[in-house]
């Protein structure tokens, strides 16, 4: 797929009569977890969170169950203190934080005392809203959540995932948002994760729901980018009556994530729309992790532009970027990336087979792994997983349609019968464990164990990276001098500036230039009244020959 920006729609008054947009930022989370795998640390997060406030979102999404997991197994972190960090650096900012239905983390489905306890820890740790998912959009996975977290004191968005198939009409999310209504959900968010939602689509749904929702709920959108079709979704329901949508800063939007603030701003405007956002703020935000990219090897995608036939191959098996990476990094290793195309096609078909799942966590892991062993195998459903024997016999919930039944027979094994999802969830878990694996020192610990397997907790302990507290945010010039210092190529660096001013988007050009630079030369700089020289050492120079 090519690259380009979504052009501005013409100017068109709002639907609703009120011309006042609240945008969310999801910059903290949706974006480093959907683009840099959530491998960005706290210190990295807590220092730009000020600024992120100060820009006037109306809420900033801050957390969730990905981000939990990255922190503790890959940046030994901790998320609870994380959470309080931005928490006392944003006073006064309305924080949100993602939930995934019943598993909050892994694939393990954990009972009503884990969620319970779950939502008492986001509290104390400053969460003022959280938003809640099930991949099967089954509201007996949730439906516990919201009446605790509410009583709590915090509000409450039910997500209806969006999935594009023949069962998912215009009726089945109509009857998924009155599913939320009827539970008392403050908020509707109609999310497209995979990005395969259309403005033809999104002219035909967002009316219906908006609909079913009246008065009772305020309805929110958010589009990912995977299609390039992001962007236009959100402005068409813009344009449609919806208020309140989702965006990230533009080194963290576009492809498999959302739209960059700044664009949609521009799309609101040309719509009559006031987002009231303060955007040199907002630009100071862009500027900041456009640096941390340069500064860490990160990549910053450019936006997909819509393609029709990328997008029909992408649709029929709808498998999240992240996924599709992963999977042909494991197939390189087999030596089987030749058939990864065959794999893809397979996955359509499992996906339709087993009554088209929305492809998020773990749901399109189940797609992938068996669309993976039927190519592989020779066999079509020779190796079942025992995931997907669950999934068959109701573990995770009721699929949109049914189990084709000669697929069914495949799966299910002699004896096996089918699970309400539901059965076990009052069974009491936490004072068991608590004998069996405490004590604990408190509630988060204890969530962090039962989160986290043994060896898991033990390399996280062993290499745990305490904060110290809120940490300043540096300026640009000296972050630049820290990051060059820090480089093994640079030999000597010198600078020579009246008090100049520096930009992180500047501070990002220097180092990209530095880095672009061939070894074993001298480089003078100049950018504005800075003067910098740098020399880098050619490689293994000190032990050549």
């Amino acid at each position: 797929m090519r690259s380009a920006r979504v052009k501005p729609t013409r100017k068109a008054g709002p639907a609703d009569g009120s011309n006042l947009v609240e945008i969310i930022d999801e910059t903290l989370r949706d974006g480093p977890q959907s683009l840099w795998a959530g491998r960005v640390s706290t210190e990295t997060l807590v220092s730009i969170a000020p600024t992120v406030a100060q820009a006037g979102f109306a809420q900033m999404v801050v957390g969730s169950g990905a981000l939990f997991e990255a922190a503790v197994k890959y940046l030994h972190e901790d998320p609870w203190e994380r959470l309080r960090l931005i928490r006392a650096a944003t006073p006064g900012g309305t924080l949100r934080f993602l939930i995934r239905g019943r598993n909050l983390m892994g694939w393990r489905r954990l009972s009503n005392d884990v969620i319970d306890v779950f939502l008492e820890c986001l509290r104390r740790a400053g969460i003022d809203w959280i938003m809640v998912f099930d991949g099967l959009n089954d509201m007996r996975n949730i439906e516990h959540h919201f009446p605790t977290a509410q009583k709590l004191g915090m509000k409450v968005a039910g997500i209806v995932c969006f999935s594009e198939s023949p069962v998912h009409t215009d009726e089945y999310f109509v009857a998924r948002t009155q599913d939320l209504l009827d539970v008392g959900v403050d908020a509707v968010l109609l999310y497209d994760a995979s990005g395969v939602m259309t403005p033809e689509r999104t002219r035909t749904l967002v009316p219906a729901l908006r609909r079913v929702i009246g008065d009772r709920a305020d309805f929110e959108l958010t589009a990912h980018c995977a299609t390039g079709l992001g962007a236009e979704c959100l402005t068409e329901g813009l344009r449609l009556g919806v208020r309140r949508i989702f965006t990230a800063g533009r080194p963290l939007s576009y492809a498999d994530s959302i739209p960059a603030t700044l664009d949609m701003v521009a799309h609101a405007t040309a719509l009559g729309l006031d987002a009231r956002l303060d955007l040199d703020r907002v630009r100071e935000v862009d500027d900041y992790f456009a640096w941390i990219a340069q500064a860490q090897g990160k990549r910053v995608p450019r936006p997909v532009v819509y393609d029709a036939a990328d997008y029909r191959r992408y649709v029929s098996h709808q498998i999240p970027g992240g996924m599709m990476s992963n999977m042909v990094r494991q197939l390189i290793d087999l030596g089987l990336q030749h058939r990864f195309p065959e794999i893809l096609e397979e996955a359509a078909q499992v996906r339709r087979e087993i009554g088209y799942p929305v492809m998020v966590t773990p749901l399109s892991q189940l797609v992938g792994v068996q669309a993976t062993l039927n190519v592989v195998e020779g066999e079509r459903y020779r190796t079942i997983p025992q995931e997907l024997r669950m999934y068959a016999r109701g573990y995770y919930g009721r699929p949109a349609a049914p189990i084709e039944p000669n697929v069914l027979d495949r799966i299910l094994q002699a004896g096996d019968t089918a699970i309400d999802p539901s059965a076990n969830f009052a069974e009491p878990y936490l004072d068991r464990f608590r004998v069996e694996e405490g004590p604990f020192p408190s509630d988060e610990e204890l969530l962090l164990a039962v989160f986290n397997s043994r060896e898991t907790l033990e390399e996280f302990q062993r290499e745990r990276r305490p904060a110290d507290g809120v940490p300043a945010l540096r300026t640009p010039l000296r972050a630049l001098l820290a990051e060059l210092g820090s480089r093994r190529t640079v030999r000597s660096m010198s600078l020579r500036t009246p008090a100049a001013t520096l930009s992180y988007a500047e501070a990002a050009d220097v180092l990209a230039s530095v880095d672009a630079c061939p070894e074993g030369y001298r480089y003078q700089m100049q950018l504005g009244p800075l003067e910098l020289t740098i020399e880098k050492k050619a490689e293994d120079h000190d032990h050549a020959h």
